[in-house]
């Protein structure tokens, strides 16, 4: 049977934004339980957010599955003593199958302070650049701000891409309807990256 790509681009859509409305909504119980800390490290934000997700109602009925620290596959590694400990890992991963076909959602999730250089470069290194170069398979990036404020941020680390000469890929606000302090980058050869950002900074 010949596969309708319209219908399983529009199914895409569909998985990526319910997906995106799990995350955003754990986000809310998170800051209203407030049990977080501004000193916790990346995996203890994730380890929460998909706590809150594995325990959401809406994600059983849309029969998903969500798992952190997910290895990354690549078929040019070589298969030797301790070969997966160094395969790459991206934060989050969704998944859920419909009429036979599986639906993936990434996500990889940095720590932001607004005046923390080391971090901000970080989240362009290894956040936008592992997702140009496609080191991990294409998904959303997720700041974790402990520290600032959320413009203020996006303009540091606009900054930081502008000295680099990629003033193109400027991270822009965007609306959004499920999320208020929501980003788009756009990168040559690639696309757009949806940029998230969690306030944890109060």
């Amino acid at each position: 049977m010949k596969l309708n790509f319209s219908i399983v681009d529009k199914a895409k859509q569909a998985f990526e934004m319910n997906c995106m409305k799990l995350l955003v909504s754990a986000y809310h119980i998170s800051v209203r339980e407030h049990i977080y800390a501004t000193n916790w490290v990346e995996n203890d934000f994730t380890f929460m957010l998909d706590e809150y997700i594995d325990n959401s109602a809406q994600r059983v009925e849309w029969e998903y599955n969500c798992n952190i620290e997910h290895h990354l596959h690549n078929a040019n590694s070589k298969k030797t003593k301790g070969y997966a400990n160094s395969a790459d890992r991206i934060d989050m991963r969704m998944t859920t199958f419909e009429k036979g076909i599986e639906y993936r959602f990434y996500v990889e999730a940095k720590r932001l302070k607004e005046n923390d250089s080391k971090l901000l470069k970080r989240y362009i290194d290894t956040g936008i650049n592992h997702y140009i170069t496609k080191k991990y398979p294409h998904g959303i990036l997720l700041g974790y701000l402990v520290k600032g404020d959320v413009d203020a941020t996006i303009q540091k680390l606009n900054n930081i891409l502008q000295k680099n000469n990629r003033r193109n890929e400027m991270l822009v606000r965007m609306p959004n309807s499920i999320h208020n302090q929501y980003f788009e980058s756009t990168h040559a050869n690639f696309g757009v990256i949806k940029h998230f950002v969690f306030d944890y900074s109060k």
